[in-house]
């Protein structure tokens, strides 16, 4: 599966919130479905990551935020609803 087309369908179809704060707060609420991380997220929130079912973006924060179609980094986003997109079926990490 392509993962940067699989999230900007979801992006486009569904619901995602970026960031830190807003990802961290749905983890908290129980609405993540899957988070996706980038490999140089600070350690803080890779480990508040593990809350959730997450998935590991091959590429950094900067990359991320390419791939979402930002002009600026994204460490870690949650995927509320995925829309059209079949981003669910990525592997996971385990907790």
């Amino acid at each position: 599966m392509d993962v940067e087309r699989a999230l900007r369908r979801a992006i486009e179809t569904g619901e995602v919130v970026l960031g830190a704060r807003q990802s961290l707060q749905a983890i908290q609420e129980k609405k993540a479905r899957l988070v996706l991380v980038a490999q140089n997220a600070p350690p803080q929130v890779q480990e508040a990551a593990r809350q959730a079912p997450r998935a590991r973006f091959p590429g950094t924060n900067h990359d991320l935020g390419i791939a979402c179609g930002k002009p600026f980094s994204v460490s870690i986003l949650a995927i509320l609803d995925p829309g059209e997109s079949e981003i669910l079926s990525l592997p996971t990490e385990d907790a």
